[in-house]
């Protein structure tokens, strides 16, 4: 024991040999110095653990190094603790406090921005403005490398003095957000990124608001858009230039002179329904799409599909925010956010627990431990509101990173600090809520980061699990968030297994139970066939769909296996977007090794490696690698229709089927980024109406300049009457002065007038209530909607030559088209001659039967070279009558007869398929309704083209 004493005065004599006495204290927080003032500064490493001794009343107050505790602790009255407690609390008060005065103490700052708030003091500026305030946030990084290149290749076929290379290497990037602000009425807004994938990327907007009673109600300049309440005259979204709105009592006047950036196109489709097949290897699972909320949804996820299709979860998730990493430069819903790992983890699923000790420090207990292990932030001492008051540092982005890993955190494993984080809407995701997994719409990169916020009830009481941002965390300050994702990929990591991996994509849409099938197969390497079961061991005759767990039912769903895929939305299969659903977290691999009862079939068909590592690594074992799902599915084809466009400006995309204009997540949605619009409504596909896609293209806006302006009028007579209109004008710059026919730019002019008139409508309640048997409760109303537009087209004078615009033909380098004339889809039935009234006076009809009268019987047709083979399949009245194989018209022809120099090549057709065309003049043709006289000569073909 002596020794152990020696061992700590050692400590702390060297302790007082490397932090010298820095003075004298004036009013230290440490009320249990005794004698003197002179104080040492407190290194990193040193705490004090506080432990209330319940039998004497007192506090015990051990000191630690690090680690090291030392043995004899100090003991502290009530009195004593209690005045520790407030000169903490007002040292902190006091802190913060400063923090919010600028170096002058005489003005407030609300945030702690590289650009501090501007009071100018300038009264003109405050009257226009609303405020003398001048405000710029400024976030983003610029990035410059530079380096050299050695290369050294021993090619002997390159000179000695060739293989040795070196180059100075550069590089540079900028990722810049800037918002500012003048008072409460002028905002601007910018970003700009050097390596944006498309140019339009980069967005600047400067935006003037009035005030209610001012003429001028809003200004906008940079990038701006101008949407129409009208379906004949649609504006545009992606503009770049000059938009004012003027208010002049009841009219709203709203003027626009920019540059359109993008292109006007539209789709029409046809709804029906098509089989396909569909072939999905085992290890092409859905990465990177869709997660677990926490370790207690994955590990209670197949006890709750138990008894499929009835889900026995006592959780119920009421509400989802998602946070991710902006990569598209967006400006709105953005928020710095720290996200942990352990955040709402109980003992049983953290990662930091009391007995690992991995970073030093224990998160364990917290404010309120849940012994049902559901998720809740007052499992842990990561509770925001306890974090907050431990570690004050990780309520701001610039500190949160440097105090965290003071306090024994690691980053991007135990936590992700980051800023500017993005909000995804609503419809840009999807979550389960008895399961608890989300799922994106879009797959994320492997450095992006997932974080989310989630509250459910469960047993009557209320959880949540993160910090919502209507939660009153106000800006800049961060939100404490539950990390899915982190910007490292380690798949020793807990984080890893909240990818699920038991989810697959059959790039279809609409899924019909309808002829829908599948199989899970396994590749037979002694056959090179796939079987519906393993060659080998306790499984040998069990299908691999059953194994799997994906046939528990029947057709009825009773509880009875009947060798089928159960259909069940929600639970096996997301109908509407086509994704095949394992009720196992890990078919091929622990649901598999719980099933086999000897560890050599463990060891040869288990595929641990798809779950434990990388997909890419999982890929090496191939002898592994041998699960296939195969089957059939029946969807609508125009469920999903492709924009063939990317980046699609948002809210550019209309819908109408059968003229009835669509509502956007109710009946359709869309993926501006990847130009896909996908019907969810199956009433609009089975109805069969042609469906029309409107959209603007933006692909090609910096090729060809076109500018647009105009001006949209909308006066409001009274509450019920609207009466608007509009004038628009876009022109293209043509790329040169020669014009190809068919590339002509345009000039075109639209105007239009529009009416709008609504009002309730009592008197037709009583009537529908004065029929018998009929009593309404809702309102009855009277709209009418009734627009007018004309087109004005022209062209702009760059492709005028002599005065009159002017295109070319083409230099006819590629006008030789080539037509077979053998092709039954080249030929169509001709009309009736004309101008050749003598011969055919019925061609000057219109609208008359009398038009097809002489029109005679005529035929067209390629006889089946299948036909001639003689075989079985031949029908035998053609395969036993001589006349058919001897007929000129009928009879097989060799190539040999037409071209009897050619050599045939041994997996060419001897015969040639000729096309034939059959005329009879005395018997009535097609579109002949002549019942009594004969039929003439009108009968011919024509070519397409």
């Amino acid at each position: 024991m002596q020794r152990e004493y020696h061992k700590y005065i050692v400590k702390l004599l060297f302790l007082l040999l490397c932090f010298p006495l820095v003075g004298f204290a004036q009013d230290s927080t440490d009320t249990t110095s005794v004698g003197g003032n002179i104080t040492l500064p407190e290194p990193t490493n040193f705490s004090r653990e506080i432990i209330y001794d319940p039998v004497s009343g007192n506090y015990l107050v051990y000191k630690k190094i690090g680690d090291l505790r030392l043995p004899i602790p100090e003991v502290w009255t009530v009195d004593e603790y209690r005045q520790y407690m407030y000169d903490l609390s007002e040292s902190q008060y006091m802190a913060d406090k400063a923090m919010l005065l600028n170096s002058s103490g005489d003005s407030p700052r609300d945030d702690q921005g590289l650009v501090p708030q501007i009071q100018t003091g300038n009264e003109a500026l405050g009257k226009v403005f609303g405020s003398d305030l001048v405000e710029i946030r400024p976030q983003g990084m610029a990035e410059i490398r530079f380096g050299g290149r050695y290369q050294y290749v021993e090619n002997p076929g390159i000179p000695v003095r060739n293989q040795k290379t070196f180059a100075f290497d550069f590089g540079q990037r900028i990722q810049m957000n800037v918002k500012g602000k003048i008072g409460d009425r002028l905002e601007l807004g910018i970003n700009y990124d050097t390596e944006a994938s498309f140019a339009f990327d980069n967005q600047m907007k400067l935006d003037f608001e009035g005030e209610e009673d001012d003429i001028v109600k809003r200004l906008e300049m940079g990038n701006i858009n101008m949407p129409l309440n009208s379906s004949l005259i649609t504006g545009a979204q992606s503009l770049f230039g000059l938009k004012g709105q003027f208010q002049f009592g009841n009219t709203t006047v709203t003027t626009v002179f920019s540059e359109q950036r993008s292109q006007s196109q539209s789709i029409n489709v046809q709804g029906g329904g098509t089989t396909t097949e569909f072939y999905v290897q085992g290890d092409q699972y859905e990465a990177n799409r869709h997660y677990f909320l926490s370790q207690f949804f994955r590990d209670h996820y197949e006890e709750y599909l138990e008894n499929s299709p009835l889900i026995t979860s006592p959780v119920q998730i009421t509400k989802v925010e998602v946070w991710v990493t902006n990569e598209r430069s967006s400006t709105q819903n953005l928020r710095n956010i720290v996200a942990f790992m352990d955040l709402g983890a109980d003992e049983q699923y953290a990662y930091r627990n009391p007995s690992s000790n991995l970073s030093g420090i224990s998160i364990f207990p917290g404010a309120n431990v849940n012994i049902e292990g559901y998720p809740n932030n007052a499992n842990n001492q990561l509770d925001p509101l306890i974090l907050e008051s431990n570690i004050p540092g990780s309520r701001d982005i610039a500190t949160a990173n440097q105090d965290l890993s003071l306090a024994g955190f690691i980053e991007a494993k135990e936590y992700v600090e980051l800023a500017n984080a993005r909000k995804l809407e609503p419809n840009q995701f999807k979550f389960h809520p008895q399961l608890g997994y989300i799922t994106l719409n879009q797959a994320l990169n492997q450095d992006e980061v997932l974080a989310v916020a989630f509250q459910y009830t469960a047993g009557g009481r209320t959880y949540q699990v993160g910090e919502f941002s209507n939660d009153g965390v106000t800006p800049p300050k961060t939100l404490i968030l539950k990390l899915l994702k982190s910007t490292v990929l380690d798949v020793r990591l807990p984080i890893w297994d909240l990818m699920m991996k038991n989810i697959y994509t059959l790039n279809a849409f609409q899924l019909d139970r309808e002829d829908f099938y599948m199989d899970v197969l396994y590749m037979n390497d002694e056959t090179g066939v796939p079987i519906p079961f393993l060659p080998d061991g306790n499984l040998s005759d069990t299908l691999l769909v059953g194994v799997m767990e994906l046939d528990r039912l029947n057709n009825n769903n009773d509880p009875f296996p009947d060798g089928i895929f159960d259909f069940v939305p929600g639970v096996t299969i997301d109908q509407k977007r086509g994704r095949i659903i394992f009720p196992v977290v890990e078919p091929f691999g622990s649901n598999l090794e719980r099933k086999l009862d000897t560890e050599q079939a463990r060891n040869r068909y288990v595929y641990n490696a798809l779950y434990d590592s990388t997909r890419f690594r999982a890929q090496e074992q191939t002898q592994k690698n041998k699960f296939i799902l195969r089957g059939q599915y029946k969807s609508a084809s125009g469920s999903e229709i492709s924009l063939g466009a990317f980046n699609i400006p948002k809210g550019s995309v209309t819908v109408t089927a059968g003229g009835r204009t669509l509502t956007e997540n109710q009946d359709y949605t869309v993926d501006y980024s990847l130009g896909r619009v996908r019907i969810i409504n199956a009433g609009v596909m089975n109805s069969g109406s042609p469906i029309k896609v409107n959209f603007e293209n933006n692909t090609l806006f910096n090729v060809q300049t076109k500018s647009f302006y105009g001006t949209n009028i909308d006066h409001k007579v009274n509450d019920n009457l609207n009466i608007g209109g509009t004038w628009l004008h876009l022109t293209e710059r043509p790329l040169t002065q020669k014009v190809n026919i068919g590339d002509e730019p345009i000039s075109n002019t639209i105007w239009g007038m529009n009416t709008n008139y609504s009002n309730d409508a009592p008197y037709l309640t009583r009537l529908m209530d004065a029929l018998p048997l009929i009593e309404t409760k809702e309102k009855s109303q009277l709209q009418f909607r009734g627009e007018f537009a004309q087109l004005i087209p022209g062209s702009p004078r760059g492709i005028r030559i002599t005065g009159s615009e002017t295109t070319y033909l083409d230099d006819f380098e590629s006008s030789q088209t080539t037509i077979d004339l053998r092709s039954l889809n080249s030929w169509n039935l001709a009309s009736t001659p004309g101008n050749q009234n003598s011969l055919f006076p019925e061609s000057a009809l219109n609208n008359d039967l009398a038009y097809g009268y002489n029109r005679a019987k005529l035929a067209w047709y390629i006889i089946d070279p299948s036909l001639y083979t003689g075989g079985s399949s031949v029908p035998e009245n053609i395969r036993n009558d001589p006349e058919i194989t001897s007929d000129q018209r009928t009879r097989e022809v060799l190539v040999q007869e037409v071209f009897p120099n050619y050599s045939l090549a041994q997996n060419e057709a001897r015969n040639l398929a000729m096309f034939d065309v059959a005329y009879y003049p005395q018997e009535p043709g097609p579109y002949n309704f002549d019942v009594e006289g004969e039929p003439g000569v009108s009968a011919g073909l024509s070519q397409d083209g």
